[in-house]
């Protein structure tokens, strides 16, 4: 572990999405975020052509993967 230079620092997660990750196939994405036991904290929506959907990164971060 690293000591921060500011000693009052406190690593909070984000509960909003951080970054957004385009896939071609949004269902192949989440069936491998699933299948390797990631959490999933938003399902996947489908809006027309356009489908996302949200999960936590190892140190609790929300994360995005989109189709477009």
């Amino acid at each position: 572990m690293t000591i921060p230079l500011d000693p009052d620092f406190r690593f909070e997660p984000s509960n909003n999405v951080l970054l957004n990750f385009y896939v071609k196939d949004i269902d192949q994405a989440y069936k491998f975020i699933k299948g390797n036991n990631i959490r999933i904290v938003k399902e996947i929506e489908r809006i027309g052509d356009f489908a996302y959907f949200n999960f936590q990164d190892p140190d609790g971060n929300v994360l995005m993967i989109s189709n477009s």
